[in-house]
């Protein structure tokens, strides 16, 4: 009686040691409170006409089992009408995650989604199928979640939006950092993450935020990773916030992407662990993600008065990555080529008062060489039809895309001449804004500063001071960018501040102002 005793302890201080190497301890908690076996919702995306990518991740009584989870899909709220479904296995190994590329669904579609074990089921998803003729396009477009510095507000009115088409997420979906004296919520682990157990606990608790849980089970996403995936201004071989007593940067970015593929749905490709893709809606738009952080990205210069700046053999995608967006996009034959991008793509000048930080050589202004192809290929074309989503920075941008704001030959702000396309960039949904990390008079002051120099003649809208997200409308006519601005990350609120839109026609001149 005492061996079984003994070995029934054993074996259960054994399933706690490697649940613990799962999820830390207090995600356990929990997600054990929530008495589901699918505390973290579900999810769709990568959406294409006849497919989509189906998302949930099991949570058994004990997570050293294979559990067997079924799907169905279907096209009425009660899952009745049934088009899809079957079974898989979700495995310890990616924390139980069950993840299927559901085919044979019909284009500009919207479906509903189930996952089910024999003794629990998830809550009822719905998503939405890529278009394939020339129809109208709507997106919600978001970055940059801190969860311990502000409440996920921007995502629950995303969630409650009827009028789109999917969410793009621009990468910093999770923060690597410990909890700061500063915060809100305190992050798990609150300390820097550095192990798979903590980057997946931290994704773990950003799902368990019930805004964001309902966006994902709304919404697809298309989604691409910035920095914070991994550690702040990562690159190829190394990151600003990683150290050499920090354990291998390799092993680090391992970890990073691991986690990342088993939380984000995400068309993958076999035996690769690229984050590059593209997808169509139909005529309409064709939709480049690229990675601009730890595909191919050189290490950043210090200085922007470094020569080699405009050295065309440093570069942020890598040759591959590179040769695969150029190609994509001069043979585009989409009405609109948007550019899915982490870091600011125009050129843009942050003024004497910034230093040698003058121009941010994180953002592409520190990469003149594969920008600079980018531009030639869009310079060649007759028809101008590019469109830069950014996020990143924490603040809002509207800007027109030439080469060389300073150039009067080739660039004029108002009648649109030498503009080939637009950027919008879009706020935190709760990462500081300037204000909250400088101020409310810097944030203030730096608005007409950075507008009233004379390179910057290109920008067209700022704000240093509000999160949310954008709003970004694409028709035959233009591309139109509304920025939806939250009252508050302070508190759980769903009110919002006065919107603002930009536009650019199709074809046409630099950016205009429109009614929200």
């Amino acid at each position: 009686m005492r061996f079984l005793l003994t070995l029934v302890l054993s074996l259960a201080l054994l399933a706690s040691a490697q649940a613990q190497n799962i999820f830390h301890p207090d995600i356990i908690k929990l997600a054990r409170a929530t008495e589901s076996l699918f505390p973290f919702g579900v999810a769709s995306g990568d959406p294409e006409p006849n497919s989509v990518v189906l998302w949930s991740k099991v949570f058994p009584a004990v997570l050293t089992d294979t559990v067997k989870v079924q799907w169905v899909i279907a096209t009425d709220t009660t899952l009745k009408n049934v088009v899809g479904g079957g079974e898989l296995v979700a495995e310890s190994t990616s924390a139980f995650t069950v993840q299927v590329n559901q085919q044979g669904l019909q284009p500009s579609t919207t479906y509903f989604y189930c996952f089910f074990t024999d003794t629990d089921s998830s809550a009822i998803g719905r998503t939405k199928t890529a278009s394939v003729n020339n129809e109208n396009l709507s997106f919600a477009v978001a970055s940059c979640a801190n969860y311990q510095m502000g409440y996920f507000n921007a995502y629950g009115h995303i969630a409650k939006r009827n009028d789109i088409d999917a969410v793009i997420f621009l990468g910093d979906y999770i923060y690597e950092y410990g909890t700061r004296t500063t915060a809100l919520r305190p992050h798990i682990p609150n300390t820097e993450i550095l192990s798979l157990e903590d980057y997946r606990s931290r994704y773990a608790q950003n799902r368990l935020d019930s805004n964001l849980l309902e966006a994902h089970r709304l919404h697809p996403f298309i989604t691409i990773w910035d920095d914070h995936e991994f550690a702040n201004n990562s690159y190829s071989d190394g990151a600003q916030n990683h150290q050499s007593d920090e354990d291998d940067w390799e092993k680090r970015k391992a970890i990073g992407r691991k986690a990342f593929f088993e939380w984000i749905p995400i068309r993958r490709q076999p035996n690769t662990t690229k984050l590059y893709r593209s997808l169509r809606y139909g005529n309409m738009a064709e939709l480049f993600m690229i990675d601009g952080r730890v595909e191919g990205r050189n290490t950043p210069l210090a200085d922007f008065t470094d020569s080699l700046r405009f050295d065309t053999a440093r570069t942020m995608l890598g040759a591959t990555q590179r040769k695969w967006l150029l190609d994509g996009m001069a043979k585009s034959d989409a009405h609109w080529r948007v550019l899915v991008n982490d870091v600011m793509f125009a050129p843009m000048d942050l003024g004497k008062i910034a230093g040698d930080r003058r121009y941010n050589m994180d953002a592409w202004d520190g990469y003149e060489g594969d920008r600079g192809r980018i531009l030639d290929i869009v310079e060649q074309d007759t028809v101008r039809n590019l469109v830069v989503i950014t996020g990143d920075i924490h603040t809002s941008w509207g800007i027109d895309i030439v080469r060389n704001p300073m150039d009067r030959k080739k660039y004029n702000r108002k009648t649109g001449k030498g503009v080939v396309g637009s950027e919008f960039v879009t706020p935190s949904i709760s990462s500081p804004n300037l204000d909250e990390m400088r101020g409310k008079l810097a944030a203030k002051l730096a608005v007409p500063y950075l507008k009233g120099l004379r390179s910057n003649r290109h920008l067209h809208f700022l704000n240093t001071m509000d999160h949310g997200y954008t709003l970004l409308k694409l028709t035959e006519e233009e591309a139109k960018c509304t920025w939806v601005f939250m009252r508050t990350v302070k508190k759980p609120s769903l009110k919002t501040k006065p919107f603002r839109s930009l536009a650019f026609p199709h074809n046409g001149g630099g950016l205009e102002r429109r009614n929200p």
